[in-house]
């Protein structure tokens, strides 16, 4: 029962969009003959067709109402996203024209709730059939694992170690001491200016990544013990110590924890419920006549 809930529950969030869609929209079923005098008769209203799926016609004056009662105004929503209204409002079309074909609507328990929202509760219907029989596969989770392995990788690391001082004479003089054998954290209490001077300058361990200040980035391209040249910076002048080094590491399959295990399985059935409902929308728009006009969505 749990699992039904939580099938239910993320197919309702895949079409909740369309829920105040279909509320304000078309409850009438229109038979595929009937499509032309639909769509006439939108346009002899002076409407623009926005989108059409059999007889049924979404006008554009209908598309921007809906949006009101969705307390959202035009300039809120950008065209991509007004986009994806368009095409979930045909996908619920496609999905119940199925649902109705294979006779869901016969069905009582659907019967009470097709009062509520027809097209909605049809196309989810359907969804929770076509989705229902899919499962993940030892090897859909192996493969998941081969397509995101950046997402497992532990970034390369030094241990660093850092003096500032205010002028490049400081801290060449400085870096003249280092290289003449005096000890990087002696060097650092006396003479350096940052937040790391009292812990002999150790600013501990950090990772390869793009967010860090550019003078911290030259670390990872000096050799474990080895001293940089002096380096501008945000205070001053830096030199920088490698402590040590390590590699970065992607970690095995078999090296994941149980819980990153089941985040991959729940990441890979989303994926392959994603591509079914892609894969369903294709075939059921080859069944149905279904027109587009997403240019009037810029005007």
């Amino acid at each position: 029962m749990a699992c039904r809930d939580c099938l239910t529950k993320a197919l309702t969030i895949a079409v909740s969009v369309l829920l105040c869609l279909a509320a304000n929209m078309f409850a009438a079923e229109v038979s595929a003959k009937d499509s032309a005098a639909a769509e006439g008769s939108a346009n002899k209203k002076g409407e623009e067709v926005l989108a059409a799926v059999g007889g049924e016609v979404l006008s554009l004056g209908e598309f921007n109402k809906s949006l009101e009662l969705l307390a959202q105004s035009k300039e809120k929503l950008t065209l991509g996203k007004k986009k994806d209204l368009v095409e979930n409002w045909i996908l619920t079309r496609l999905l119940a024209a199925e649902a109705l074909k294979r006779g869901f609507a016969e069905r009582d328990d659907v019967r009470a709730r097709l009062a509520k929202s027809r097209a909605k509760i049809l196309a989810e219907e359907l969804l929770r059939e076509e989705l229902g029989k899919i499962t993940v596969t030892e090897q859909d989770i192996s493969d998941y694992y081969e397509a995101h392995r950046d997402v497992f990788t532990i970034p390369q690391t030094v241990h660093l170690g850092i003096i500032t001082l205010k002028t490049e004479a400081e801290a060449e003089s400085a870096l003249e001491r280092l290289k003449g054998g005096e000890e990087f954290a002696k060097v650092a209490r006396s003479v350096s200016i940052d937040k790391y001077k009292e812990a002999g300058g150790d600013a501990g361990i950090i990772g390869k990544s793009e967010k860090l200040p550019e003078y911290m980035r030259a670390a990872f391209y000096l050799q474990e013990g080895s001293l940089s040249d002096v380096i501008p910076c945000k205070e001053g002048y830096c030199i920088l110590k490698v402590m040590s080094k390590s590699a970065p590491k992607t970690l095995s399959f078999e090296e994941l924890s149980p819980k990153l295990k089941a985040m991959i399985e729940k990441h890979a059935l989303r994926e392959k419920r994603a591509k079914a409902v892609s894969k369903l929308k294709a075939e059921l728009e080859k069944k149905v006549k279904v027109k587009r006009n997403l240019a009037l969505l810029g005007k």
